[in-house]
């Protein structure tokens, strides 16, 4: 290809990704791109240069997710402040041609939103669409790939349409160029132990909330802040602490010994970038171990991904481990993949147990190993209280799946393993629940198990404001095994700073839940939310329990007023006066 056309035919690839799978998605597009003789560009929303798109010849490819209650993922909230600003006239954006893929769940209220409020905005500024935006849904039978598979097809149709091709798509069995080239060498690499961009905090307390007897354990986590920290490094009632866990050394040496990599596993290697776009964050050194690589930066336990054995397959030596691995790689081999993957929690290592004869070539380790996630976790301290220090509310997560194989959290279980003293990096990021900003508005907090976490910010803090109009719906199995934070909830009680419904489950023959708790105070709660303006937050698991309490609500609204049910509780959403944050 001529330098001329190789400028010509050029695609970049910006994503907004909270949990990794955008960020995967656009690795995967960048590959099918190669495939298709275009070079392709890949960097999240936050790192790119924005200014870029009111110049750029080049199409451009959005894929991003959604988060809390219809966000953006961080990496992506500078980019769209950017993008609002309405100094940016209607037409900026003239010469730009665009594509949007939304990374969502339709389980969720605000499906996709962040995807469909940037299409709308980019089209606001003259920019125009390569095609309809296109809207991954994990409720899907084939996953997000159900309707990522046909809208790639349809967008690789248009733009090769207007940039032929120059010679044939490189055929499916000839692997991508790594993105990364590893040598070992005799340096002695400098180790950092913690990501030099986040707060270095230390562990001065972990303590078990439940009864030793409770089949949950769930801890209390201080962390102590470094005392030099900045004024804008500070936390709002709301916030989190996003850590990044690292692999167990026991489940690293295992993974070492499986991928025979063992004997060279504390060698020093020096990693050298393949890409023009950065491949690796600033603060993985340049030369390392795979030993370190494995611990603090990639993931070996997590649940692999489509992507995963796409590339697996390029490194197999067995011909009925090519064919499995293939089918994986097909849009009809998803639910397969699904039945395989998702349903036992099977993780990359049990994965490479199945695949004997796949082994991945160092310098593909970049291209098949996922990064470890962030973790967040809602903060329960007030910074007015302890300003330089953070507590953490977390379920230990254990259990076991289909397949009967004991299953821990990756985050969880290294939590468990810090001793007192030891270091843990974190960032402080902004939460999804705002307080309102007058302290005399009563706020209602329905919050059952750990949903309480971020409740107890809310609380501490408005206490230190002077507010005493703070009403807890907390349920919990037993007042005996798992009232979190039973002794302070009771003392503010008794100084009438808070006024407290709880819902122990299996205290009594019947089972009642904070829901039901809502209903027997349907009169002060209508009081509250009708007459006084009061604002309302849910949080905790997203399974089945935000529905039910806002059918509470509904209920409530039903019982005292001729207006819809529905409707007057979307209008307190659409106001924020209804907050929810959930997880699965």
């Amino acid at each position: 290809m001529t330098e001329e056309a190789e400028t010509q035919r050029r695609v970049l690839i910006l994503y907004g990704s909270q949990t990794g799978y955008a960020k995967d998605t656009a690795f995967r597009i960048g590959r099918q791109a190669w495939r298709r003789h275009f070079l392709a560009t890949i960097q999240a929303l936050d790192e790119a240069d924005k200014w870029q798109l009111f110049t750029t010849p080049h199409p451009v490819i959005f894929i991003c997710s959604t988060t809390g209650q219809g966000d953006e993922p961080d990496n992506m909230k500078r980019f769209w402040r950017f993008l609002l600003r309405k100094s940016i006239p209607p037409n900026a954006l003239d010469t730009l041609h665009f594509a949007v893929f939304g990374l969502g769940d339709s389980s969720y209220a605000k499906f996709n939103f962040a995807a469909k409020r940037l299409f709308r905005r980019l089209e606001q500024l003259g920019a125009h669409p390569l095609l309809e935006r296109g809207d991954g849904d994990d409720q899907h039978y084939l996953g997000l790939d159900g309707a990522l598979d046909p809208w790639l097809d349809n967008l690789w149709t248009l733009l090769l349409q207007k940039y032929p091709l120059p010679e044939p798509i490189v055929p499916d069995h000839i692997p991508p160029p790594p993105s990364c080239s590893l040598a070992f060498v005799h340096d002695s690499p400098q180790l950092p132990q913690l990501p030099p961009h986040l707060l270095h905090a230390q562990l001065v307390l972990s303590e078990r909330m439940t009864s030793p007897d409770h089949f949950q354990d769930v801890h209390r986590f201080r962390l102590q802040l470094p005392k030099t920290l900045s004024d804008d490094a500070g936390w709002s009632p709301g916030d989190c602490a996003v850590l990044r866990p690292q692999n167990d050394p026991g489940d690293v040496d295992r993974f070492l010994e499986q991928m025979h990599w063992t004997q060279n596993a504390d060698r020093p290697l020096c990693i050298t970038t393949q890409r023009e776009d950065p491949v690796l964050p600033s603060w993985v050194p340049q030369t390392t171990t795979l030993r370190w690589l494995f611990t603090h930066y990639l993931d070996i336990t997590a649940v692999p991904r489509r992507s995963f054995f796409e590339m697996l397959y390029y490194f197999s030596s067995a011909e009925n481990e090519k064919e499995r691995l293939y089918d994986f790689t097909l849009s009809e081999g998803q639910d397969e993949l699904h039945t395989y993957c998702m349903k036992p929690r099977r993780t990359i290592m049990e994965a490479l147990d199945d695949f004997p004869n796949s082994r991945v070539p160092l310098s593909y380790i970049f291209d098949v190993f996922p990064e470890i996630a962030e973790r967040y976790f809602s903060i329960s301290s007030a910074q007015e209280e302890t300003p330089q220090a953070v507590d953490l509310t977390v379920a230990i997560v254990k259990y076991k799946t289909i397949m009967q194989r004991p299953r821990v959290g990756k985050c969880t279980q290294w939590l468990l393993r810090l001793q007192e003293g030891d270091q843990v990096a974190l960032r402080l990021a902004r939460g999804t629940m705002h307080l309102p900003p007058r302290p005399e508005t009563p706020v209602i907090m329905v919050g059952p198990g750990t949903g309480i976490a971020a409740f107890m910010a809310f609380i501490r803090a408005r206490i230190q404001r002077g507010a005493a109009a703070n009403y807890l719906f907390f349920g919990c199995r037993s007042e005996s095994s798992d009232f979190l934070y039973k002794d302070q909830l009771l003392e503010w009680c008794r100084q009438k700073l808070l006024h407290l419904e709880c819902a122990f489950s299996r205290d009594q023959a019947q089972k009642v839940y904070v829901q039901h708790k809502i209903r027997q105070r349907s009169d002060l709660v209508w009081s509250l939310i009708n007459d006084h303006n009061a604002a309302v937050y849910v949080s905790g698991n997203a399974n089945q329990m935000p529905e039910d309490v806002k059918q509470a609500f509904m209920d409530v609204v039903a019982q005292h007023s001729t207006e819809a049910p529905a409707e007057y509780i979307q209008a307190m959403v659409k106001s924020r006066r209804y907050q929810e944050e959930c997880w699965y």
